[in-house]
């Protein structure tokens, strides 16, 4: 049977969306204005602050987003203490640095840091369209997911949004000591594909520096979620890429 290789933020689980709507919660709860200008805003400073932070590129960390930081799953997640005692710190000064630079109160911090986390939680969830066009893609092809990331946390998306189920196999960032960017990652796909006799039918992400980036690292054709309709100009060399909004289309596109 042939693989489809998924991605899983944004192209399976909504992540940046459900991101943002999760930001608005927080404002709002400590009664600042939430308009797009103030998420923007915070937006601008949660990349920045997480951009600066000491452990940014420890471990799995390396792939993970500013908003990811502030709601991951540290509890079994490997990561020395010092490192998870930071990114707790980490989550404090960044909701101190958003509520003062809105004009609210900075003691509110650590209230709101929790308010995150709790809100982040219960916007887990599949895109739309994504359960019909896994069942219709599942009917011919094995279906693996490929992700950036920390074990505990990616897997826990997998298994709240019912997943587990469905999936053939789960390849993780953090467990493969390789970003999907890497040709090891590539290589380790091949090894596995090699003991199930498969071959990658497709790729299908929406990372041009990543997902696309490992269907060139292994030859495989691809499908980039361009979810906005604006796709990447520069695409690496040598990949065969079809553009599609989201999943649905590309159970359409989809010829193997």
């Amino acid at each position: 049977m042939n693989v489809l290789l998924l991605d899983l933020d944004d192209t399976l689980v909504d992540d940046t969306r459900a991101s943002r709507e999760s930001v608005e919660q927080v404002l709002t709860s400590v009664d600042l204005i939430a308009d797009n200008g103030a998420l923007d805003q915070a937006w601008s400073h949660i990349r920045k602050l997480w951009s600066r932070h000491p452990h940014r590129h420890t471990g799995p960390l390396t792939t993970v987003s500013g908003w990811e930081a502030l709601w991951l799953l540290t509890t079994g997640s490997g990561l020395p203490l010092e490192v998870t005692d930071s990114l707790h710190e980490h989550q404090i000064r960044v909701w101190r640095t958003i509520i003062e630079s809105l004009g609210g109160n900075p003691a509110q911090a650590s209230t709101a840091a929790s308010t995150f986390q709790a809100c982040r939680r219960r916007a887990v969830r599949l895109l739309p369209g994504v359960e019909a066009g896994l069942k219709s893609l599942g009917s011919n092809h094995a279906l693996w997911v490929a992700t950036n990331g920390l074990p505990a946390q990616q897997r826990m998306k997998i298994t709240a949004t019912g997943l587990d189920p469905i999936l053939d196999q789960v390849l993780i960032s953090g467990e493969l000591a390789s970003t999907k960017a890497d040709p090891g990652f590539a290589a380790a796909i091949r090894r596995s594909l090699q003991q199930n006799g498969q071959r990658v039918c497709l790729v299908v992400g929406d990372s041009a520096t990543q997902d696309l980036q490992l269907a060139g690292n292994g030859g495989w054709q691809a499908a980039h979620i361009c979810p906005q309709g604006a796709c990447a100009p520069e695409l690496p060399r040598g990949v065969v890429v079809t553009h599609a909004p989201s999943l649905a289309q590309v159970t359409v596109q989809c010829g193997c």
